[in-house]
């Protein structure tokens, strides 16, 4: 007999290795990464090929979510999004530590990664910031700045001249739609959410040799076929936090105000902070993926279900499923989580 689908899915990430990688995921976040690799991502919420997050606890411990996506359908993702995107899991859900700087990039539209046999997704995504050591983001091209005077300062060893460069701090959201120019720069930290994609297009890479040792490739002509050159990021200062305008009431009622950061088609993304009131959430026709990313643990409760969620973890919550959400013992404190979805 097939096991229940439990009401919380707490996840184990995938880590990945990259050269821009570094240490600052253990300590920011509790992650116990392999000694001595440099690691820049970790797959909170992932059904790529050979990068999977698996369920970490509960009668499905060790499940690959890809598995489950393809055993449970709807009653997983909702039927909304399994009469969308069937077995494709439309999102990816990543912790990044930009110890370094990234490749200069740009990804694809679904409607460009379809027509050339690339996979079902494009590559929209978001990133919050979680850290910035006096850090900043690439994001989008300089004023007047076409085509054909990109590639030239890219010939020329000159991309920084023609990018914009934003600071940024921890609160900042920073939303790219495809063809957006953009790059993590070394010392930031963020939480990405994304098409389940890792469609990307380098254009300009400091002549770096990766961890295999050999030159990184570039993808320059791919890149310039997809860039938008009007494309201009939104960025969403720190300013904006959640619980602002009406936290006090919402606390009297026993839940607290989201903040609403993205709504796009691809996904959706609110920020919420909860103190020792229960915050109570509904799924509805799509999954919801949480992430804590500040503050202490977070207890969440299921009609039928329990968990801990500490600092750094993701909890997958099926569709169709009410649970609330606390921070016992936080007293005036506040721990802060993101809720990521998809627009069935």
């Amino acid at each position: 007999m097939a096991v229940a689908l439990p009401a919380l899915l707490p996840m184990r990430p995938f880590l990945r290795e990259v050269v821009w990688g570094g240490r600052r995921l253990e300590g920011a976040f509790g992650k116990q990464l392999p000694p001595g690799l440099s690691i820049g991502e970790s797959f909170e919420l992932s059904a790529l090929p050979h990068q999977e997050s698996r369920v970490a606890s509960g009668p499905l411990a060790g499940s690959p979510l890809g598995n489950l996506v393809q055993s449970r359908g709807s009653q997983l993702v909702g039927g909304g999004v399994w009469e969308r995107f069937g077995a494709d899991f439309p999102l990816l859900v990543k912790l990044i530590d930009a110890s370094k700087d990234l490749s200069v990039q740009v990804h694809p539209d679904d409607d460009y990664a379809r027509r050339c046999n690339l996979g079902r997704f494009g590559k929209m995504e978001a990133w919050y910031v979680l850290g910035s050591d006096g850090g900043r983001v690439a994001a989008g091209l300089e004023e007047g700045v076409d085509l054909k005077t990109l590639a030239a300062a890219l010939d020329a060893g000159r991309a920084a001249e023609v990018i914009r460069f934003h600071a940024v701090a921890a609160g900042d959201l920073v939303f790219l739609p495809p063809g957006t120019v953009h790059a993590l720069c070394g010392g930031v930290m963020v939480y990405e959410v994304q098409q389940a994609s890792d469609l990307t297009f380098r254009l300009y890479d400091y002549d770096r040799v990766g961890i295999d040792g050999k030159l990184r490739e570039l993808h320059v002509a791919r890149a310039l076929e997809v860039i938008d050159v009007d494309s201009r990021p939104h960025i969403r200062r720190h300013s904006v936090r959640a619980g602002s305008g009406d936290a006090e009431s919402g606390e009297k009622q026993g839940f607290e105000t989201p903040v609403q950061l993205v709504e796009s088609e691809c996904f959706r993304l609110t920020l919420h902070r909860v103190g020792e009131a229960a915050c109570r959430l509904a799924t509805g026709d799509s999954f919801l993926a949480l992430t804590h990313v500040r503050g202490g643990e977070v207890a969440i409760e299921a009609a039928d279900a329990s968990c801990r969620m500490r600092l750094g973890e993701t909890v997958l919550i099926p569709a169709g499923r009410e649970i609330s959400v606390t921070a016992p013992g936080t007293g005036k404190s506040r721990a802060e989580y993101l809720a990521a979805s998809v627009v069935a």
